[in-house]
């Protein structure tokens, strides 16, 4: 009896110190780091109906660099048969992961939501806008990847 005890306790340590180590290795999900937008979809409420659209090669160059208080964006788009970069800006945001609310400084009436955070993806929607005229607030999500 006193060796399963043993066994069972033994167990526990060796698990505690290995969700330690995970925890440790700096691979939780996190806002911070460079990404860009592979696609976005648009959810309208007149006529329930999804409108997706994927970045274009070009448009992936674009970039979104996420440091713990500021984000960098430097946008690309196509000019001609040419690629051309064409802003770059960097702007200060909070973010609270506990319920996923993301603004930018001075627009904290105009909320974004990270809706999904893995180590590769974040989706973050913005539900302030009406596309399709009804009234009513459509979601517009972006699907980020992310670069490193």
């Amino acid at each position: 009896m006193g060796k399963i005890f043993l066994s069972v306790i033994l167990l526990s340590i060796i698990s505690c110190s290995s969700d330690d180590e995970v925890q440790n290795s700096g691979d939780k999900p996190a806002i911070v780091g460079k990404w860009y937008i592979e696609k976005s979809e648009i959810y309208k409420s007149l006529n329930p109906q999804i409108q997706t659209l994927y970045s274009t090669d070009c448009e992936k160059m674009s970039t979104y660099e996420f440091t713990p208080s500021h984000v960098m964006s430097i946008t690309f788009a196509q000019s001609n048969n040419t690629c051309v970069k064409t802003d770059a800006v960097a702007r200060k945001y909070m973010f609270n992961k506990g319920n996923g609310k993301f603004w930018y400084e001075g627009e904290e009436n105009y909320p974004y939501f990270v809706t999904k955070l893995t180590l590769s993806d974040m989706v973050m929607e913005d539900r302030t806008q009406d596309f399709d005229g009804d009234g009513i607030k459509d979601i517009l999500r972006r699907f980020y990847k992310r670069i490193n």
